[in-house]
């Protein structure tokens, strides 16, 4: 080390330390600077806590997926329920064509339209249930 890194450990030299970059002379001089330091010795601590803590962070997509599958899953996702919503709404409305033009009796067309009509509004009224429940849901985000 030159003279000035022998009275004065910088905090670049303590991270060098820290990660085994510096040559056994700088060592050397470095931990006899720490004996005599109880204030670099906090600071070495403190480095090595962040150091510690930086090492066991992952920023590796969580439960195997790529950022290509999370981008592919937010696109393709609302590209599904709009083409699934589209094509059962044209199926109902041919199904509902056919329906009234059909030459069954009204007795046969009320009943079965009541059965239809009760089922929908039993599935709204699941669905909206479902829809308040999940913004005071506590574990809408916990996964396993």
């Amino acid at each position: 080390m030159d003279g000035r890194t022998q009275q004065a450990v910088s905090h670049e030299d303590l991270m060098r330390f820290l990660d085994g970059e510096v040559t056994p002379e700088e060592r050397v001089a470095i931990e006899g600077r720490l004996e005599a330091s109880s204030e670099l010795r906090r600071e070495f601590a403190i480095f090595r806590s962040i150091k510690e803590d930086f090492q066991d962070l992952s920023f590796a997509p969580q439960d195997g997926d790529s950022v290509w599958d999370r981008i592919r899953s937010r696109i393709t996702s609302p590209v599904g329920w709009a083409l699934t919503t589209t094509g059962f709404l044209g199926w109902a409305a041919y199904a509902a064509w056919s329906f009234v033009k059909s030459p069954s009796a009204i007795v046969v067309k009320l009943t079965t339209g009541a059965v239809v009509i009760g089922m929908l509004v039993l599935l709204a009224q699941v669905i909206w249930d479902r829809y308040r429940e999940y913004g005071s849901d506590p574990y809408r985000n916990v996964h396993r």
